[in-house]
């Protein structure tokens, strides 16, 4: 009957099918499917759905004004009944399950499809792509799983039915929220990559309160946020890809007040005024800033989440990532740290940018090295200020480590230069490609920070440029 077959659309209405019956879909009856066929017949019938049905499945028999003519009669009943044994198959394959196909869609049926004159099936063929009745209901409550989002259908995918059914029980609920605020139109929401994340962070914090053993908790896995429509001449389609690693990184950072601090603080203040130049006139409210007031739990920007949508849109989503870390996990006032920055940081740049656990390791050693030997014990500030007080290049920073080196050698404590070269991500000491030292110099100062705490060699020290994030910094969307 009714199965997940891999395409998102299908996938997403199979995921609602789920939850609204409460049972998976290979116990799904025929009275169970009676039931969902009257309520999906009376909810598309509010006129709310009307314009929202449009950007789905543009001129569906929904969205016309007289549903009971002929040609709409006919498209309801291959939408709600097809899956009938008693309907006719074509000579064809269902194109997403390959059980025998009852309906050649065109995007009245399925989205991103072309319109119902448009040859897409090949020579000898006939307009629309062949479907069998069971793909075809299932897609129909896919718009369930949506929310509205910069005026695009936003849902999600996995590759493991289980985070589809999670995460798409987080978008339901929140859906049937903001319907019980308006009759006559589903309110806009902004934001997708917001929206998309912190849906995925509350399904992993749902997992971890949920406290299942090992054997029963849906692995972890990419799961992808959709944002898409092809209502208009040309579909219009983009895909957030969310990788493992931040799932990952989620699971164990959740148990750092530093992390849920960065989190609370990379929101915005929806309470907080737009500020206005002196003397300038208040521009009139429009409708959709009138519904982000109405509906501020909803439109709330994180700015955190932001930029890890910016950086997982990127081809190289690691490179961006270390970006993302210097502007919200490296956070320090001059050269005060809050307790648990590098700690948070060395995850997340493991997790999500990648680094080696040894690499993050060597960075910390030697920052340990030179705050004990250098800063403390040798009081030879001034080498170590150089370090302290401007970002340095590539090439600076390789010569200012060969100076410390020296230093500590004097007294008998060099640096591991196998380390120095690691940290840096160097083969050898004529390689000059290190493309993040920017990084490796920020966190070498978050460490040493965190070791002088206490001491007041701190002091003496002097104030540091801000964070050292090279010019091509993330972009926020």
């Amino acid at each position: 009957m009714i199965r997940y077959t891999g395409n998102p659309y299908v996938d997403a209405g199979v995921a609602v099918l789920e939850l609204r019956l409460r049972k998976p879909c290979a116990k799904f009856t025929l009275d169970d499917l009676a039931v969902q066929t009257e309520e999906i017949t009376t909810e598309y019938s509010r006129p709310l759905w009307k314009s929202y049905l449009m950007v789905h499945l543009p001129n569906c028999a929904w969205t016309q004004k007289d549903l009971s003519s002929e040609k709409n009669q006919a498209y309801l009943n291959k939408v709600l009944q097809s899956y009938k044994a008693e309907f006719p198959e074509l000579d064809r394959r269902c194109s997403f399950c390959g059980r025998p196909a009852k309906v050649f869609a065109d995007r009245r049926y399925i989205p991103l499809l072309t319109g119902e004159t448009v040859m897409t099936s090949g020579a000898g063929g006939v307009p629309g792509v062949p479907v069998c009745g069971w793909c075809v209901f299932a897609v129909h409550f896919y718009p369930f799983a949506t929310l509205k989002v910069e005026g695009r259908p936003l849902f999600w995918w996995a590759s493991d039915s289980r985070w589809i059914l999670r995460l798409t029980a987080i978008f339901v609920s929140k859906l049937e929220s903001v319907l019980a605020m308006s009759a006559e139109e589903i309110p806009k929401m902004r934001w997708p990559s917001t929206r998309l994340l912190e849906a995925a962070r509350q399904a992993m914090e749902k997992v971890e309160m949920e406290g299942l053993p090992s054997s029963e908790r849906p692995p972890l896995s990419d799961v992808i946020g959709i944002h898409a429509t092809n209502y208009g001449t040309d579909p219009n389609f983009e895909e957030l890809r969310i990788p493992r690693g931040l799932l990952e990184f989620w699971k164990e950072a959740g148990t750092y007040e530093a992390y849920r601090e960065m989190e609370r603080r990379a929101w915005d203040d929806p309470s907080k005024p737009i500020k206005g130049g002196k003397g300038k006139k208040k521009k009139p409210e429009d409708a959709s800033t009138a519904q982000e007031k109405e509906t501020p739990e909803f439109n709330r920007k994180n700015r955190l989440y932001e930029a890890l949508g910016g950086a997982f849109r990127s081809d190289d989503y690691r490179e961006k990532a270390k970006q993302v870390a210097t502007q919200f996990f490296l956070r320090r006032q001059n050269t005060n740290v809050a307790p648990g920055t590098l700690a948070v940081a060395e995850l997340f740049l493991e997790k999500v940018a990648d680094m080696e656990r040894e690499r993050l390791n060597s960075i910390r050693d030697l920052a340990d090295h030179i705050a004990d030997h250098l800063i403390i014990g040798a009081g030879e500030r001034k080498i170590a200020q150089q370090l302290v007080k401007r970002k340095l290049r590539m090439g600076e920073l390789f010569q200012l480590l060969s100076k410390i080196q020296r230093k500590l050698s004097d007294i008998g404590e060099p640096l591991q230069w196998e380390k120095v070269l690691l940290a840096l991500n160097l083969a050898n000491d004529e390689d000059r490609t290190a493309s993040d030292h920017w990084l490796v110099q920020e966190l070498i100062l978050i460490r040493i920070y965190e070791r002088l705490a206490h001491s007041p060699i701190l002091a003496e020290l002097p104030e540091s440029e801000d964070l050292l994030v090279p010019e091509t910094n993330v972009q926020m969307n």
